[in-house]
């Protein structure tokens, strides 16, 4: 039987700022945009922070009310990639199987590494070897599966030495008695499915007979809580999507008040598929209303490309294929999707001066903003609109950012 193991570091963001700052050692940080904006959230919360109530992803305005002495800081997006980089070196010196599942999270298969046959212990030792090398904290899950090790890391950061080593024997003790809304993999939509069949316990998943009207999703999980997760430790380096979203200062009432906003959007996610070399074969639209609720459409393109204005216009068309409910809109997402690598597709046998010319001009923004930072250049129409300002790092945490000089250019992940 083989050994995964799940390193996940405690609250990643506010960690580096405090690694950064000793200052802040100790204290409730919380990492977030312009506290005066009322679309800035929090992007992390230190441990000291979530001791109020305060969460990730909650709008600043009420984490400060229920933490009021909350020190900001600003997100620092270069600064994370650089503590990520020593994150999975070090990982990487335990094991040469690392799949990095975020930033601040991997898998790694340990099977027949030295000391496996002791799981808490090599744990332990992970953790150590992090802490020193990188200052981080990382909660280790290991397990004979990648779901259960996931499980496992989730139930070490609460357990002293934030380690915790799980067997198939272990699944009834530590596992079965968890709500179905900790279950990983299971969103909130399957949990009130899940609800809804008398499942409250993933202990009572386990031994239902009444998934079946999940269908396939159902003896997935099912199969998952029984400890049964054949699934490999694999890392193909390549991104699934590249997206980018901005929440709005005020709410949008009208489609046609968000043409700027996508086209800015859109000119975003074309510049990361550049940088990343991949082209999108799928544009995604995504709104939130105010009452946060979300809408998605979703269409493919006629071919693989990474130009912003065929992003665009795919993203016009999806705009009336948008619920009456899904405005006012208090954020505004596009996705790129079906990615592969620029290039791979096979060239027109014949290209029109007008999209020679295009292409030409989104190199050369390109090379402009590598060079000089990505609100040198601006396409026209963004200018006055929503989107303009979320060209500044500085202001939302933007992963669409400056070149981290100094270190090397990051490649697929973001």
């Amino acid at each position: 039987m083989g050994l995964i193991a799940l390193c996940d570091v405690n609250a990643m963001f506010a960690s580096c700022a405090a690694l950064e700052d000793p200052s802040l050692q100790g204290l409730p940080v919380l990492v977030a945009g312009d506290p005066k904006d009322r679309r800035s959230i929090v992007l992390t919360a230190s441990y000291e922070a979530r001791a109020f109530g305060v969460r990730t992803a909650m709008p600043i305005g009420m984490a400060l009310r229920l933490c009021p002495g909350a020190r900001i800081v600003p997100p620092d997006h270069a600064l994370y990639r650089r503590y990520s980089r020593r994150l999975f070196q070090t990982l990487e010196e335990f094991t040469p199987i690392v799949a990095p599942v975020s930033i601040d999270e991997a898998f790694l298969d340990l099977t027949g590494c030295p000391g496996a046959e002791e799981p808490a212990e090599l744990g332990a030792r992970i953790r150590a070897r992090v802490l020193e090398a990188t200052g981080l904290r990382v909660g280790v899950g290991l397990a004979p599966g990648r779901w259960l090790a996931k499980m496992a890391a989730d139930l070490a950061k609460g357990r002293p030495g934030g380690v915790l080593a799980l067997g198939l024997q272990d699944l009834a003790r530590e596992i079965w008695p968890l709500p179905v809304e900790s279950f990983y993999g299971v969103g909130p939509k399957t949990a009130a499915r899940l609800r809804g069949l008398g499942i409250r316990t993933i202990g009572q998943l386990a031994r239902s007979q009444t998934l079946h009207a999940l269908g396939r999703q159902g003896e997935e999980l099912r199969r998952l809580a029984l400890g049964d997760d054949p699934s490999p430790v694999e890392d193909d380096g390549a991104a699934k999507s590249i997206s980018h979203e901005l929440t709005f200062s005020r709410d949008i009432a009208r489609p046609d008040e968000l043409h700027g906003i996508l086209l800015g959007l859109c000119d975003q996610v074309a510049y990361r598929l550049r940088r990343a070399g991949l082209s999108a074969g799928s544009v995604t639209l995504r709104l939130k209303n105010a009452r946060f609720q979300s809408f998605t459409r979703q269409a493919g393109l006629p071919a693989p490309t990474q130009r912003y204005d065929m992003l665009f216009a795919q993203a016009l068309a999806l705009l009336p294929r948008m619920p009456q409910a899904a405005f006012p809109a208090r954020l505004a997402g596009v996705g790129a999707g079906a990615l592969v690598e620029a290039g791979a597709q096979a060239p027109a046998l014949f290209q029109d001066p007008q999209t020679e010319r295009r292409e030409r001009l989104q190199s050369a923004v390109t090379a402009l903003r590598a060079r000089y930072g990505e609100g040198a250049v601006l396409p026209a129409e963004t200018l006055g609109s929503a989107v303009e300002e979320s060209y500044d790092r500085r202001r939302h945490g933007t992963s669409f950012d400056k070149p981290d000089r100094g270190h090397p250019q990051e490649g697929k992940k973001e």
